[in-house]
């Protein structure tokens, strides 16, 4: 069996939350969803897709290729599945790769010997087929392999991302409790922002979130970026696809297009990043950085309605700091009301109790998981007056 020709089914992983923006980023690629669950969602193409996919998508983790799906009940009848398959096809003699896994059986204690048996069928197979092995380690800057193993049903895959799609490549620095960036690439989607409007983001920190915005109105994807993904290390692979769908990308993106950014933080140091981060990222040119307080942040009139504003205060994560940032948020509440008038807000927080200080009510909300704390985010429609609309929706949702 060849293991990279035909259609196979392609599974891409994800933070909770995000399943639906990452199943629209598909649909528009006009790649079908197979199935949607709370941490990944499932499609099916060729190997072609694969590499458009890496480059493509903000809000997947990593895009996984499935090699074989098999019974095992134990890790000796996993070696022996594993062992047929044609290594040799992936795998340079002289190559590297690693192993990683998600195991749920009751002869595996510890998933480390399950990676070691999976590691010790495709070593033996290059051993048998050219004499000699490769390398094998923890990094994940080749080759990976992804383990997925519950009960007696397996599935292997070609991770063919390596490191996480969220290390886009130009946040050198990440600052103080940065927001990963396939999650603000999903926040911005919820927003609905392309970059026909105004787009504001006080409290800015290292400007994930601003960073984000400019690339997605300008149509640059993420592969434009980054500079390397695991399935470029595989046996005989050229670049030549790859640098064809890159010098495509280029051709699509918008530059030039006229797009207003404002992000703010009262933080000096974290401008100073955020500006270098821009710069990385190729946008410097369309976001204006100022330090101020968040109170004090332009916000142009609503003479061009619809815009934005999305910001991600602290949570108050720690003893005593929730006292001390309800300040914060009712602060926050009066500068939407008296300065925001036209434009819909949107909060990020991990603490619901911080989001009723605003004094507005929520007209829609998304539920997101930020590094283990569950959050959410809170959409509030600013009109004229000091009053936002009653809530639409009794139940949270989430759109498809």
């Amino acid at each position: 069996m060849r293991l990279l020709e035909g259609r196979h089914h392609i599974v891409i992983p994800c933070s909770p939350g995000i399943a639906p923006f990452l199943a629209r980023e598909l649909r528009d690629l006009k790649m079908p969803v197979i199935e949607e669950r709370a941490t990944s969602v499932s499609t099916k193409g060729d190997f072609a897709d694969v590499v458009r996919l890496n480059l493509n998508l903000c809000t997947g983790q990593r895009v996984l290729w499935r090699l074989a799906s098999f019974t095992a009940s134990d890790p000796d009848q996993l070696y022996e599945k594993l062992m047929p398959l044609n290594w040799e096809e992936l795998v340079p003699v002289d190559g590297y790769f690693s192993v990683t896994s998600v195991v749920e059986t009751p002869t595996i204690r510890d998933s480390r010997f399950a990676n070691l048996r999976v590691k010790d069928a495709i070593v033996d197979r290059l051993r048998r087929c050219h004499g000699r092995r490769p390398d094998s380690g923890p990094l994940r800057d080749q080759l990976v392999f992804h383990l997925f193993w519950q009960q007696d049903e397996v599935k292997i895959y070609l991770d063919t991302s390596g490191p996480t799609l969220a290390q886009r490549g130009y946040r050198l620095d990440p600052g103080k409790a940065p927001l990963r960036e396939t999650l603000a690439a999903a926040l911005i989607l919820a927003s609905g922002w392309r970059g026909a409007q105004t787009f504001i983001n006080p409290m800015c920190g290292s400007g994930t979130l601003a960073i984000e915005a400019a690339l997605l109105a300008q149509r640059r994807i993420p592969g434009l970026l980054r500079q390397h993904y695991s399935f470029q290390s595989l046996a005989g692979y050229k670049n030549m696809e790859l640098l064809s769908l890159r010098a495509q990308a280029l051709r699509e993106a918008r530059p030039d297009r006229k797009i207003r950014l404002i992000a703010s933080d009262h933080d000096p140091l974290m401008i100073k990043v955020a500006k270098e981060n821009a710069v990385r990222a190729g946008v410097a040119g369309v976001i204006e950085f100022i330090t101020c307080d968040f109170a004090e942040t332009p916000v142009p009139s609503s003479a061009n309605p619809g815009g934005v504003l999305l910001c991600n205060p602290e949570y108050g994560v720690r003893l005593g700091e929730e006292e001390e940032l309800k300040i914060t948020y009712r602060r926050l509440g009066d500068f939407l009301k008296q300065k925001a008038a036209g434009y819909e807000a949107f909060i990020f927080s991990g603490n619901r109790n911080l989001l009723k200080e605003v004094g507005l009510r929520p007209a829609r909300r998304w539920f997101f998981d930020n590094g283990g704390i569950p959050c959410e985010l809170a959409a509030y429609p600013l009109y004229a007056g000091s009053q936002t609309k009653p809530e639409t929706v009794s139940e949270p949702v989430n759109p498809a």
